[in-house]
């Protein structure tokens, strides 16, 4: 009887042997789909959020654009309401005390920068400059403030030089003759100085483009007519 139990037994913990493994085949594919489903939550997810990210990037970039295009309105019509004004008032100045230290004092644009010729200055000229501290103040702070605007990034500087570039070149070119009077140090023209470099070579590369225009015009119209030798 004994003998005959055995195999009974180990044939039935055999059978039960391959149900488990075939159930724990079927709970394997269940867990694997689950976990593929959830890579696939994760990954849509993901997708998702690169999506958002870029909607506000661009959400963010023409809100950016938006406000230095704003900025920079803002400026040019601060730059006519002020430093126009000022330059205007310093003209009145010198002209109601019969001061010609702008016409006397000589700039000169070189390749690397600029030099000022102050020799021809009438010393009675920068006593009576003295007397419009405030205006030469408030012209020379107006010119650095525009340019920080725009060296910043803050305002759009495209718009700026369309709108007045070549004011800006002019105005801060009254602005140097004025600095070895003044005693005005070169770390406090940075700002004037770079957005003058910048525009001034804008300024000059518009005018070569124009000139390069016209030579292309007139050339296109030239016609080189060979006189043939006498016998040939």
């Amino acid at each position: 009887m004994t003998p005959m139990d055995a195999p009974s037994f180990f044939s039935e913990v055999r059978d039960w042997l391959e149900l488990l493994y075939f159930v724990s085949g079927i709970v394997v594919m269940i867990l694997v789909g689950f976990g593929l489903w959830q890579l696939k939550l994760a990954k849509d997810q993901i997708s998702l959020a690169k999506d958002q990210l870029e909607t506000s990037k661009n959400i963010f970039e023409t809100q950016s654009k938006r406000a230095a295009v704003e900025a920079a309105v803002v400026e040019c019509r601060r730059y006519s309401e002020t430093i126009i004004q000022d330059s205007l008032a310093l003209d009145k100045y010198c002209a109601e005390h019969e001061i010609t230290l702008f016409d006397d004092v000589i700039f000169t644009k070189t390749e690397d920068g600029f030099s000022i010729d102050t020799t021809k200055v009438k010393d009675g000229d920068v006593k009576k400059l003295s007397g419009a501290g405030d205006i030469i103040n408030r012209y020379l702070n107006g010119l650095e403030s525009y340019a920080l605007f725009f060296l910043s990034g803050i305002a759009d500087e495209k718009i700026a030089f369309h709108t007045n570039g070549k004011e800006f070149v002019r105005s801060a070119e009254i602005g140097f003759k004025i600095f070895p009077i003044c005693g005005v140090d070169k770390e406090d023209a940075a700002p004037i100085k770079a957005l003058y470099f910048k525009w001034h070579k804008k300024l000059e590369a518009k005018r070569l483009k124009i000139e390069q225009k016209e030579i292309e015009k007139k050339l296109s119209g030239y016609k080189d007519n060979e006189i043939r030798a006498i016998g040939t």
